[in-house]
């Protein structure tokens, strides 16, 4: 007698797909169709998938938020001193991972790392607590960044943590020194980590109106909008970033937005209209507060979040080394350039060789 192990769970999988799942379908297949009618010429409409294989461990901030850290395991036989990643402003993991080659992720797992891609409260993979307030970029610095590390320590069994961070990641990881939240770092490579804003009058004057009329507790679509956009992206250079090919830069918009939480957005529209990084009250100057600590810093001179000299001060307070990417790199192209495994990561890897001894 058959005990009903082989017979499908029809309470799980119906016949008919779920209506999220048919939704999201429905928008895929409309994406699609976009894409060949607008650029009839080109088959690659945009990449799909992540190619790195990639479990999940959950954390929990001290104020009930919970989210995912996604993590590639060492190499057989490899030490596996801790990597973690963090991505930029409405951004995930996927920018890690999303490219075939298999990113900046793979990499440093293939060079004997074990690797923790960081996400936090408001990304995709969050839950709030039931009393969940608004949050700024020193929410996510103090809270989320700790219990990340917390879990990766304790994962990872080592005392100290290699960081990888990029765009408000890395602005993440110092508002935390600054305010004295974190201490756990062997050392750090930031990605685009702007201190210095300058502006045109009239974008200076709107970053003023939205950072003090946007409601903190409005949450922006900007997942959605990406979204929405990908048939109209050709290529990186739509993007701001001319070094990643237009695949990557569609798959990047389609499979890798955030929506953006309005204190975040707050508090990233008073640096531009004050001209300098801060934490949330505007009067504690980031750069001038920060601690000795091995830092790469990492700027492209086609970057539009983090144009030439926006990290000078940075670089210069910390004595990091400064590795200055020429003409034709923007912001996403030190992570899904072309060139990005030859010119970023492997600099950025021979700058975790010699400080990996910290992590113990």
């Amino acid at each position: 007698m058959a005990d009903g192990t082989n017979l499908p769970d029809l309470r799980r999988r119906g016949l008919v797909p779920a209506p999220d799942d048919l939704v999201r379908a429905v928008g895929d297949a409309a994406l699609a169709m976009a894409w060949r009618a607008l650029r009839p010429g080109e088959r690659d409409a945009f990449v799909r998938a992540d190619t790195a294989p990639v479990s999940r461990l959950r954390y929990q901030s001290d104020d009930g938020w919970a989210a995912d850290l996604f993590h590639l395991p060492p190499l057989p036989g490899a030490a596996g001193e801790p990597v973690l990643l963090g991505h930029g402003l409405g951004a995930t993991h996927r920018d890690f991972v999303l490219d075939p080659r298999g990113g900046l992720a793979r990499y440093l797992r293939d060079q004997g790392h074990a690797v923790y891609i960081w996400e936090h409260r408001g990304d995709p993979s969050s839950i709030p607590p039931p009393d969940a307030g608004p949050f700024s970029v020193d929410d996510i610095a103090t809270r989320d960044l700790p219990a990340a590390i917390d879990r990766v320590l304790g994962h990872s069994g080592y005392s100290r943590v290699l960081v990888a961070a990029h765009g408000l990641a890395a602005q993440a990881v110092l508002i935390a020194r600054a305010l004295g939240a974190e201490d756990r770092l062997a050392a750090a490579a930031l990605l685009g980590p702007a201190v210095l804003f300058s502006a045109p009058a009239s974008a200076t004057r709107l970053a003023s109106v939205v950072a003090a009329l946007l409601p903190a507790s409005w949450t922006l679509p900007a997942r959605r909008v990406q979204q929405l956009a990908t048939p109209w992206i050709t290529d990186g250079a739509d993007l701001g970033s001319p070094g990643t090919a237009g695949s990557l830069a569609r798959g990047r918009l389609r499979h890798g937005g955030a929506d953006l939480a309005g204190g975040v957005v707050k508090q990233v529209a008073r640096w531009v209209a004050e001209g300098a990084l801060t934490d949330a009250t505007g009067r504690l100057d980031i750069v001038t507060a920060q601690r000795p600590l091995p830092a790469l810093v990492v700027t492209g001179n086609d970057d539009p979040a983090c144009p030439p000299g926006a990290a000078d001060p940075l670089v210069a307070r910390l004595r990091a080394k400064h590795l200055a990417l020429g003409a034709g790199w923007g912001h996403l192209d030190c992570l899904l350039g072309g060139q990005a495994p030859e010119v970023v990561f492997a600099p950025v890897s021979r700058f975790f060789l010699d400080h990996r001894r910290r992590c113990r």
